[in-house]
């Protein structure tokens, strides 16, 4: 029965449902059957696992330097207003580890992305933050960017804050692994010396399954964040940015 219930929440339930669609509409179509089949293709390739760790790996394989840091810089990742935790869970995974490199070397936090919907990211992040400072009966010496709505304005903004306060450029970064390299990327290029520290990597590195090679939605979603970074990646290059040593 066990095998029931999960071979048909596999073949039944989206992704597969829009694949077999695909197939459906390729063999009914009198045009276009190669766009029909091809589509399937990509839709499944897409959604199963080893596809995307193969998508993931070189994003998440991050030299993790054992430097030290003077100043913690988390990049903001969505917000849940109405949850007891205001961090969306990316977020929170992000803040969380800020917070323990702050406290553990003793060093301030700058939290960088507003956003433009109320309350903001930077808002929300400060709840969770007093909530662990108030909860645990610590401080930290902390700074909030409101400000930026993308990476790029994070490096922008943060700087200012930096030399607003006279704080070091000699920083740890926090942020989703996928999505460090590109950080990586435009932190250094506003003058920031980045020790990355990465947080929620998504490369399941173990042997495959049958299970593996049916088609998941969570798979989907990963494999869509992989594309959008060497997107991502590939515009700072052809703006001008040095990708120099991050591959």
């Amino acid at each position: 029965m066990y095998l029931i219930s999960k071979l048909f929440t596999y073949i039944f339930l989206p992704p597969s449902i829009f694949i077999w669609l695909l197939v459906l509409g390729g063999f009914l179509a009198k045009k276009f059957k190669p766009l029909f089949f091809g589509g399937a293709i990509l839709f499944y390739l897409l959604s199963i696992k080893p596809i995307t760790n193969l998508l993931l790996t070189p994003l998440e394989t991050i030299d993790i330097a054992h430097k030290k840091g003077e100043l913690v810089v988390v990049l903001s990742g969505g917000s849940n207003p109405d949850d007891i935790l205001k961090s969306a869970p990316d977020a929170f995974k992000r803040v969380t580890y800020g917070i323990v490199l702050a406290k553990t070397n003793n060093i301030p936090l700058l939290f960088t992305g507003g956003g433009i919907i109320k309350p903001t990211e930077d808002e929300m992040a400060k709840k969770d933050i007093e909530l662990f400072q108030n909860s645990f009966n610590f401080k930290l010496k902390t700074y909030y960017e409101n400000k930026a709505l993308d990476t790029v304005e994070n490096g922008k903004f943060s700087l200012e804050v930096v030399k607003e306060n006279n704080l070091s450029k000699n920083i740890y970064l926090v942020t989703s692994a996928y999505h460090m390299k590109r950080s990586i990327i435009i932190f250094r290029h506003f003058g920031f010396n980045v020790i990355p520290k990465p947080v929620g990597f998504f490369v399941e590195k173990r042997v495959y399954n049958f299970y593996d090679l049916l088609p998941q939605m969570g798979n989907l979603y990963k494999s869509y964040k992989a594309i959008h970074e060497y997107f991502g990646i590939l515009s700072l290059w052809v703006r001008g940015y040095s990708i120099r040593g991050i591959y």
